[in-house]
């Protein structure tokens, strides 16, 4: 069940912050976070199907909880997330 729900976070964080629409200019060091938290979710969740490592403790899932929390308030804005710059309402 654990794995389960791993998988589906990491794959909502994957789609948040790659479905994200940048309409001002871009920030290298901002991008590359994006990229990363991107690729590392991504990567979590194909490990993770395959069995390559072994099932997510708690505290993992709450961690990932939070941080897809913050994306989905932000609307995907890591810079948001990082209070680097406040999101318009």
């Amino acid at each position: 069940m654990m794995l389960f729900a791993n998988t589906l976070i990491c794959l909502a964080i994957v789609l948040r912050t790659a479905l994200f629409v940048r309409t001002g200019p871009h920030r290298l060091s901002i991008a590359s976070l994006a990229y990363v938290i991107t690729v590392a979710a991504g990567s979590d969740t194909i490990l993770r199907l395959y069995h390559i490592v072994e099932s997510p403790s708690a505290a993992d899932l709450f961690f990932k909880s939070l941080v897809l929390f913050a994306l989905i308030r932000s609307k995907g804005n890591v810079a948001s997330v990082l209070l680097l710059r406040r999101n318009p309402k």
